[in-house]
């Protein structure tokens, strides 16, 4: 068993608190029977421990569930260098914002798939080899912070090709699935050095993108301290900007598609593609699964709220 409250718990536990001894204060200042008081403040303690426990979201362990398997190994490569924190998704958003939300999409929408994750920097690095777990992906993808500067070193998009040589082997092992691709990057390579060819990978994908993030015009960067990076050359805010011809040089390589995204609704018809030319099978699981028990909470807790306003009706008070 374990729990999910929806709201954090150190404001939900002093509200109800607060709640209930306002509730007996007023109780105790009414003219009424002492019984009735005694109920009064049962039922109110009863619908704030239910209100507490739905909050709480209590979900049980199931062994062995059925599952839907799809028959994909997804593997993103993000980019994670400093470039990537530039204002410019929507025009006013850091990019890397619109990364996470558009890789929550795919990974919600492609539920049941195998998913991989890797970061890259001035350095590659696997964050997740390939597992059916979302909720293992999703919190990787959660560990991704921006680099503070003094720990940039300049960025190419050539420091992510052994991972990611190495994962796309890894799936290519395994019998009857797709390998999906999600290349993600604003293109930028400032550490001097040159493109290589990522031409040798493209047996080992069978669809995928790659998604540009950024914008012509460029976006400003904030350092981790607050303040926007400064251009040393003209000491005026640094810009970052999309370099669409790296990207989609990468694709071409690769053989898979270019995205530019502005938004998640640009690689909505990508991913329903690549559904719509996946298998599904249902699957007993080894591992554990939660299911939520909330709605047991929940509907008790609506019973106890029915019995108030009836009482209200009757008694013309609670």
């Amino acid at each position: 068993m374990i729990t999910k409250p929806i709201i954090p718990l150190f404001i939900v536990i002093p509200l109800l608190i607060i709640i209930l001894i306002i509730y007996i204060f007023n109780l105790v200042k009414k003219e009424d029977r002492y019984l009735y008081k005694i109920l009064g403040v049962l039922r109110i303690t009863v619908i704030l421990v239910l209100a507490f426990l739905v909050n709480l979201r209590i979900m049980e362990k199931k062994y062995n569930a059925t599952i839907e398997m799809k028959n994909l190994d997804v593997l993103f490569v993000v980019d994670t260098t400093i470039s990537m924190w530039a204002e410019d998704y929507n025009n006013k958003d850091p990019r890397m914002e619109g990364v996470l939300a558009d890789t929550e999409y795919i990974i919600d929408e492609l539920s049941g798939s195998n998913f991989g994750l890797i970061r890259f920097d001035n350095r590659g690095q696997i964050l997740a080899p390939f597992t059916q777990d979302q909720e293992t992906v999703k919190d990787a993808f959660s560990t991704i912070k921006m680099p503070d500067r003094y720990y940039a070193k300049g960025s190419s998009l050539n420091n992510c090709y052994d991972d990611l040589k190495t994962l796309l082997d890894s799936s290519n092992k395994k019998t009857e699935r797709m390998t999906v691709l999600f290349f993600i990057s604003d293109g930028e390579i400032t550490d001097g050095s040159t493109l290589r060819s990522f031409k040798e990978l493209e047996p080992l994908i069978d669809t995928g993108a790659v998604l540009g993030y950024g914008t012509e015009n460029g976006g400003k960067m904030k350092d981790t301290y607050g303040g926007y990076i400064k251009d040393s050359s003209t000491g005026k805010d640094a810009l970052s900007i999309l370099d669409e011809n790296n990207l989609k040089k990468v694709a071409s390589d690769m053989d898979i598609e270019y995205i530019h995204m502005k938004s998640t609704a640009n690689v909505k018809y990508m991913v329903e593609s690549i559904k719509n030319g996946s298998s599904l099978t249902l699957e007993k699981a080894d591992s554990v699964s939660y299911e939520d028990t909330y709605y047991v909470y929940a509907a008790i807790l609506l019973a106890f709220l029915v019995l108030e306003v009836v009482l209200f009706i009757r008694r013309g008070r609670l």
